[in-house]
């Protein structure tokens, strides 16, 4: 099962394509490398540091060994839920503006309670980097919540599937085999 520590940091990986959205939005393509870097010291390292523990983070997660057996019925695909939950919040922490504390307070704060949410509620699943990377999130009868490259054909109605058990009703297969 996944600690709350490690699920923050899934919620911090699920925001990966804001990170590299804020770096474009702060540097001024008309200036040079060493001028974005000076001007925007803290953004981009904070913005780095995320980048970075995004990364790690994933590939962890992807890297989970397969050690239980389960059975899935009725199996129906939830992508759009992880394209709705991104869409919905990175709209507004684009509206990011390094130069007003009012700005960075205000998405700090949505920040923090978009992430107990999601931490509290195990929506851990919600990660776009899963859909990016060739995952599929299904859900069956029992709704158990399934995050997997394998497609519905292969997992539904078998008798057994070698799974990774990471939350409660919550499992991923991490192989197309």
């Amino acid at each position: 099962m996944l600690t709350n520590t490690y699920k923050t940091f899934l919620f911090i990986s699920s925001f990966l394509p804001l990170y590299v959205i804020l770096i474009v939005k702060f540097y001024d393509f008309d200036k040079s490398i060493r001028y974005n870097l000076l001007a925007n010291q803290v953004a981009f390292i904070i913005l780095l540091l995320l980048i970075i523990i995004s990364i790690i983070t994933f590939l962890y997660f992807y890297s989970c060994e397969l050690n239980h057996e389960e059975s899935f019925y009725g199996i129906e695909n939830k992508n759009s839920e992880i394209l709705t939950y991104f869409v919905t919040y990175i709209v507004p922490l684009t509206t990011l503006n390094v130069n007003n504390i009012n700005s960075i307070l205000v998405n700090i704060l949505l920040f923090i309670v978009i992430g107990i949410f999601y931490v509290k509620s195990n929506l851990f699943y919600l990660n776009v980097l899963f859909t990016l990377s060739g995952f599929n999130v299904y859900t069956d009868n029992d709704n158990k919540i399934i995050i997997s490259k394998k497609s519905a054909d292969k997992i539904n109605n078998r008798r057994f599937v070698k799974v990774k058990k990471v939350g409660h009703k919550i499992y991923i297969i991490n192989t197309k085999k």
